[in-house]
């Protein structure tokens, strides 16, 4: 357009109407804010990807492969991304109530599922803990070993995250439980262990690995007296690395030196010589890390521990890559509802890689042996996959290794041969000592590794190798490692009165549930199960009835003490929900009244308080 001024007046001269150019760059309709739309079939395609943890970039992927490609988006990877994180919010005031919701629904499901709330002096919800079913039969199994540490930043209130995680019989992670926690002081993490105590049926671990946090130590020696309490090696080993960089630069050899004491020492006494020979030559008298370690050696070397059951664990990385596969799906923005969604479908995972691993033991088996031993036989029939192969690596060391009979009876010297290109930093030999006198069949190795993983070292191998043996003794094949249909028998669940209860609600509901199976099948059948059932009834209702009379002085002892600390997770339901209802504020109270207003609507045949029934009759 040309336009002239003309008189004080402006003039258009020329008027061109076609377009020299493009409206807009091509279909990018994205760039312009104003043109920005989400269809609701795209939403809902959203939805089912971050239900299933999908990343946005492949979000992005699949809806442009839907659109035709990523010019045809009128949206890009950020609105995207700020719509996941609208679906991953729920409001702050409600969310605690939907937890219990959920918690709830899980209870009526199975009522063997285990929650409790802790709530301050406001009503308000400081610490969680939960444990599901499968958690109790991992427990019962293979609970003597716990691996317990704390992570942040999985979910919107910064509360940490605690699991507690054990080793499976095929050598997998799995949960016992888990607590969301307000803070780490003794007092919390007693009551997440009492907690776990009373989750359990009041069975203790046997030993437990943690980090080094000192109110978990005090808390740990309080609730699990007579538990072994390890702390991680790594995570110390690492921040003396850290703290210590220019000492371990400048003296060489020291690092190989700290690695070999630390690591293979083979009894209490060589570790402190050795340490105390170590601190002199390198002259780290007044290094205050060095010291300080020397103070708390009992706590985390692991010579200290040889004898403990800590299978295949000298650190809490089982819990950090728990941690970490977590963190992987969830974050900061989500709320405890979708943490404990996203927690089932990992403990689903894990439970299906059990199954997937018991089926593979039954259906596949090593093509062929490497040495032919009946020893190397006997462990492929009885050891799951995971742990043969660990087995096999012990079998295979025993090539490096040379032995000599001692003067004494039964005990043996094993080294390895000093013709290897790797060598150990220091030449150890290692005393095993047999017993096969009136058909004990005893084994036992200076190294302590049949005590602390639950599988003979290569020392001890290298004796039955060398000996001819045929066989290793059933007791050093422990049921833990043997493959499902290789077990003599499944721990019970040592349980407390809560817990049989549950079992025995269980064991009723299966049972029952064949009758019913056969009683539906035809009309008089269904009659006849149903007069026994009410026959039954009643001589239950009688048996109960006379029970319940013969304690009637433990229940006046106990109504007489008063409240325990322990409530019942009943009441502590219906603490949790009144203090909901007290802080939701007016609305939530507006609501309520709309409630019973409608209520007594119904009640007065529809009509509001101080509305008049004649006026309906007339517009009638």
């Amino acid at each position: 357009m040309v336009v002239k001024e003309e008189n004080g007046r402006w003039k258009i001269i020329r008027l061109e109407l076609d377009h020299n150019h493009p409206l807009y760059p091509g279909n990018r309709e994205q760039l312009f804010s104003g043109h920005k739309y989400m269809t609701e079939m795209e939403k809902a395609i959203i939805r089912t990807l971050n239900a299933n943890n999908i990343a946005t970039r492949q979000m992005i992927s699949i809806l442009s492969y839907l659109r035709g490609g990523v010019t045809a988006l009128p949206y890009k990877k950020k609105d995207v991304a700020n719509f996941r994180t609208k679906l991953n919010r729920v409001i702050s005031g409600s969310d605690m109530k939907q937890a219990l919701n959920y918690f709830i629904e899980k209870k009526n499901k199975d009522p063997s599922f285990f929650y409790k709330f802790d709530v301050d002096e406001h009503l308000r919800v400081k610490n969680i803990f939960w444990r599901d079913a499968e958690s109790l039969k991992y427990y019962a199994e293979f609970g003597d070993c716990v691996s317990f540490d704390t992570t942040y930043m999985t979910n919107k209130y910064n509360l940490p995250f605690a699991p507690f995680v054990g080793v499976t019989g095929h050598g997998h992670t799995c949960f016992f439980g888990c607590a969301f926690i307000c803070d780490e002081t003794i007092d919390t993490f007693k009551w997440v262990f009492e907690s776990f105590i009373e989750a359990m049926g009041g069975k203790h671990p046997t030993t437990i690995i943690t980090d080094q946090d000192a109110a978990m130590k005090a808390a740990i020696e309080q609730t699990f007296p007579n538990t072994k309490h390890m702390n991680c090696l790594f995570h110390i080993k690492t921040k003396c690395y850290n703290k210590n960089l220019k000492c371990f630069a400048s003296n060489e050899g020291l690092p190989e030196e700290f690695e070999d004491v630390v690591g293979n020492s083979l009894t209490i006494e060589e570790f402190e010589t050795l340490w105390t020979q170590m601190i002199a030559d390198y002259k780290l008298e007044n290094n205050k890390y060095f010291n300080k370690m020397w103070e708390m050696r009992e706590r985390f070397i692991p010579v200290y521990f040889k004898n403990d059951f800590y299978p295949f664990l000298q650190s809490t990385a089982r819990s950090e890559s728990t941690n970490a596969r977590i963190k992987r799906n969830v974050g900061p923005t989500y709320s405890i509802t979708s943490f404990l969604t996203e927690y089932q479908r990992i403990v689903d995972a894990i439970n299906v890689a059990e199954d997937i691993e018991d089926n593979a033991n039954k259906q596949k088996t090593p093509k062929e042996m490497e040495f032919g031993y009946s020893i190397e036989l006997q462990a492929m029939e009885m050891y799951s996959r995971n742990i043969l192969s660990k087995f096999m690596k012990e079998l295979r060391a025993t090539t490096r290794l040379s032995y000599k009979e001692l003067e004494q009876q039964g005990q043996y010297e094993v080294w390895e041969k000093q013709n290897q290109i790797h060598k150990r930093h220091r030449f150890r030999k290692y005393i095993v000592i047999t017993d096969l006198t009136n058909g004990r069949e005893d084994y036992s190795c200076i190294c302590g590794k049949f005590n602390k993983d639950g599988i003979l070292c290569s020392h001890i191998l290298k004796i039955l190798v060398e000996t001819e043996a045929s066989k290793i003794p059933d007791k050093y094949i422990i049921e833990r490692w043997r493959k499902k249909e290789r077990k003599m028998q499944l721990k019970k669940v040592a349980s407390n009165t809560g817990t049989d209860d549950i079992l025995r609600f269980n064991i009723l509901s299966r049972k029952a549930a064949e009758l019913t199976s056969k009683g539906a099948t035809k009309e008089k059948a269904m009659e006849y199960l149903l007069e026994e059932f009410s026959r039954i009834g009643k001589n239950l209702d009688i048996m109960l009835a006379t029970r319940n009379k013969q304690i009637p002085q433990e229940t006046s002892t106990a109504d007489a003490l008063g409240p325990t600390r322990e409530s019942t997770i009943e009441a502590q339901i219906n603490i949790i929900i009144r203090g909901y209802i007290n802080s939701a504020g007016p609305s939530f109270h507006k609501e309520k009244r709309e409630t019973r207003e409608a209520k007594k609507m119904e009640s007065n045949g529809g009509t509001r308080k101080g509305e008049s029934k004649k006026t309906t009759a007339e517009e009638d």
